[in-house]
């Protein structure tokens, strides 16, 4: 069969990275990219000189030589340029979040869905074989009953000065959280923070709880010494900790020793007033194949087309996701306070 003719929106950080591992891909040829500044596009063909590159939007969409388009634009033009893409009968794969929008979501899926084109989200870290690892072991209950889960998205660099860190961050986050715990949640609470730019939030703390008691916990910021993108997974018999960034991947699984409660009073207190506890380092496993969560997604994307099939991160799973992006930005402007999420979202 021959390759997938692919067009990229976007020649900044993430689009070349595309560009990158769509050509590597093997299924896969990067003809063109589009981008209204002139200096990224001067870099872009520096770096991949057998592009064609222009700012002429509409002409990549008219182009009947195009098979899809890969937009790694900002996020507030994720859906026009995704609906327009959508309409010009190309299958297309944004960047995460899908839209800003619940109705710009809903949109986009129902315009795929009447084209049978794929819609692709790029939740790359649904296509990590360490968080597959982790999600089997969850599932197999190797940890006992999952009790609470932290994420921490930490880190210096790559202020953006578009949006904030809750939409261009927590899209990961929530799009793991509904992959590892695939139960309804209650309830979220949002608070966001401003430090290094008025207006646009840099750190966020979130909370989640879902029906059956589970609780989780979103950490991120864009202003923080140390780096991590991680997941970990309390549960009544130990802990299992991931580390997503792909240098430094890792999942560790932790057994607890848990002493019992005190059986006696003295004086009306419990004696010992103490119980007992901590944690053994049971295994740690750093070994996940050579390839990089991205490249196993782009290869995903193009396999899709092919064959025809709803991908792992369709706009459709990822509407859900983009439900609590919503409610989340709902809960900040209240003040931080608890927001129900309706039933099935």
């Amino acid at each position: 069969m021959n390759k997938l003719r692919i067009a990229v929106f976007g020649g900044g950080y993430w689009g070349k990275n595309l560009i990158k591992n769509f050509s590597d891909s093997g299924k896969g040829e990067v003809k063109i990219v589009c981008d209204l500044n002139q200096e990224v596009l001067k870099d872009t063909i520096s770096q991949f000189p057998f592009l064609e590159a222009t700012s002429d939007f509409n002409k990549v969409l008219k182009d009947q030589q195009i098979d899809c388009v890969a937009i790694a634009t900002p996020p507030s033009l994720h859906y026009p340029v995704a609906k327009e893409a959508l309409l010009a009968k190309k299958h297309t794969w944004v960047e995460k979040p899908l839209a800003m929008q619940i109705k710009e979501g809903e949109e986009l899926v129902h315009l795929a869905r009447k084209e049978g084109l794929v819609l692709f989200v790029d939740e790359t870290f649904l296509y990590d074989p360490a968080l597959k690892l982790v999600k089997e072991m969850v599932d197999a209950e190797k940890v006992g009953n999952v009790y609470h889960l932290l994420f921490q998205r930490l880190g210096m660099g790559r202020v953006r000065c578009d949006s904030n860190v809750w939409w261009n961050s927590a899209p990961h986050d929530i799009s793991i959280l509904r992959y590892l715990i695939p139960y309804q949640v209650k309830n979220i609470c949002l608070k966001n923070f401003c430090y290094l730019q008025k207006d646009i939030e840099d750190v966020a703390w979130a909370s989640l709880e879902f029906d059956d008691g589970i609780s989780a916990c979103i950490n991120l910021s864009w202003f923080y010494p140390l780096s991590t993108a991680s997941v970990t997974v309390i549960g009544s018999k130990g802990a299992i900790h991931y580390e997503g960034r792909f240098q430094a991947r890792k999942v560790s699984i932790y057994k607890f020793n848990l002493g019992s409660p005190p059986e006696k009073k003295v004086n009306g207190v419990p004696s010992p007033n103490i119980i007992p506890i901590n944690a053994t380092l049971e295994e740690e496993i750093t070994a996940f194949g050579n390839l990089t969560p991205l490249e196993i997604a782009c290869q995903h994307f193009l396999e899709c087309i092919e064959d025809k099939k709803e991908p792992i991160s369709s706009g459709q799973n990822s509407l859900k996701v983009l439900h609590l992006l919503e409610t989340g930005e709902i809960s900040n402007q209240k003040g931080g306070i608890p927001v129900t999420i309706p039933r099935g979202n």
